[in-house]
């Protein structure tokens, strides 16, 4: 599965809220709740990590044909993300099309991004929690039954 740098750790934001849909968490649909529902189902799934519009992209009722229509300017909107998932693949020390068990990529986030904050700047889907539901998940895990 391609998945952008982004999505990964939303999907820890949304996973720490304990929320069940997008729209109560991110406060529009999104594709995230899949995204959990796959990792959790397949820890061990191979993820080719990417920096622009993903799998996550194309089930997403957000997508544009030229970017994030979360915002008025989707390519502008895609461009700001773009930039999140350049940072955090440079952090997780891996690059755009490379990929990783699903596993692996858990112990990378919860060792080397502790505070999501510094990368998702701005982010239009933070709660104003200051992240609070990240740091939950990264101290929980995906798969809490291997929580180290």
């Amino acid at each position: 599965m391609r998945i952008r740098g982004h999505h990964l750790v939303c999907t820890y934001c949304f996973h720490g809220s304990g929320k069940e849909t997008a729209v109560e968490f991110f406060g529009v649909d999104n594709a995230i709740p899949q995204l959990l529902k796959t990792l959790q189902a397949n820890p061990d799934m191979e993820i080719t990590v990417a920096t622009d519009l993903d799998e996550v992209c194309d089930i997403c009722p957000l997508k544009r044909p030229d970017g994030c229509g979360r915002s008025e300017d989707a390519h502008a909107q895609n461009e700001k993300l773009r930039g999140w998932d350049r940072a955090i693949l440079e952090v997780l020390g891996l690059r755009e099309g490379q990929t990783t068990p699903a596993r692996e990529l858990e112990v990378r986030i919860r060792e080397r991004i502790p505070d999501i904050s510094v990368f998702c700047t701005n982010c239009t889907s933070s709660s104003p929690s200051g992240w609070e539901e990240y740091r939950k998940a990264i101290a929980e895990g995906l798969w809490p039954d291997d929580a180290g």
